[in-house]
């Protein structure tokens, strides 16, 4: 019986591609065609992706380099901070009182390491921000390094004004309540303590226009709530200098007082242009 169902026979010859085993297709190789791909891959810093520990490993390169930069400036630190002493006690108490063997020792130190962290700041800023720029949106990397970097300058242009300005005044003022039969002896860690007080004060007080111009970018006040306000900030100004400038409430109060009324409607002013500009940008 024949058990043929219809079907052909297989044929001997059998064409190329039957004759061809069937095999998985193998992935290209990287070639010239596929380098712009690798080029044009996302940097895994600025998507996010970037594993746990090279975020750590980034920020512990940033912290040494921070380090070193802070060690190197409280070595020029310590050169200058002879010279800044002498300087102080000069414009100030005239002759100040060491009472300890290790006190000039301690104080110069501290004082370079003041100095020093002053000096290396906008490095240790700018390798901050080097570390945080690639989680921040586009706006944030437009507006924050000029915030700093203003915030910087007002914070030293404060700090420099105490120096120069403030703290022989309030020294002056507070040596006149001595009658002919006190002698004067101004211990030299309290002299320096006075001033880095003094010194904070002001730098923090020297960031009111900044903090005007940001509330008024965020939209929080406006450069007319600001200006009806003034009354206000005129006592505000004058409890301030009472606290940051002790002793003779009418000298020390209007010498500093006229002075930091004057920045508040300076910061009024800054508060107008930015709220113009956004005005523009929002028309």
């Amino acid at each position: 019986m024949s058990l043929d169902s219809g079907a052909p026979p297989p044929s001997p010859h059998r064409t190329p591609e039957e004759a061809a085993p069937l095999v998985p297709a193998r992935r290209a190789e990287p070639g010239p065609d596929t380098e712009p791909e690798r080029e044009n891959a996302p940097d895994p810093r600025a998507s996010g992706e970037m594993p746990f520990l090279e975020h750590l490993e980034a920020l512990r390169v940033v912290l040494f380099q921070s380090a070193i930069a802070c060690v190197a400036g409280a070595l020029a630190g310590w050169w200058f901070a002879p010279r800044v002493l002498e300087d102080l006690i000069h414009r100030t108490v005239g002759q100040a009182v060491v009472l300890s063997p290790l006190e000039a020792l301690n104080e110069r130190i501290k004082l370079s390491l003041v100095l020093g962290l002053f000096v290396a700041l906008p490095i240790v800023l700018h390798r901050l921000w080097s570390f945080v720029v690639p989680g921040l949106l586009k706006r944030e990397r437009r507006w924050v390094p000029g915030m700093v970097a203003a915030s910087y300058v007002l914070f030293a242009l404060g700090a420099l004004s105490a120096y120069g300005y403030l703290v022989p005044l309030v020294m002056r003022v507070l040596g006149g309540f001595a009658t002919k039969s006190m002698v004067t002896q101004i211990r030299l860690s309290e002299l320096l303590g006075f001033g880095y007080n003094l010194a904070l004060a002001c730098g923090v007080v020297f960031q009111l226009p900044l903090v005007c111009m940001t509330l008024t970018a965020l939209g929080l006040v406006t450069p007319g709530f600001l200006l009806r306000q003034w009354r206000y900030a005129i006592v505000a100004v004058f409890f301030v200098t009472a606290i940051i400038t002790p002793g003779d409430v009418v000298t020390a109060q209007l010498i500093m007082g006229v002075p930091m009324t004057l920045l508040y409607f300076v910061s009024v002013g800054l508060s107008y242009l930015v709220a113009r500009k956004r005005a523009r940008e929002e028309g």
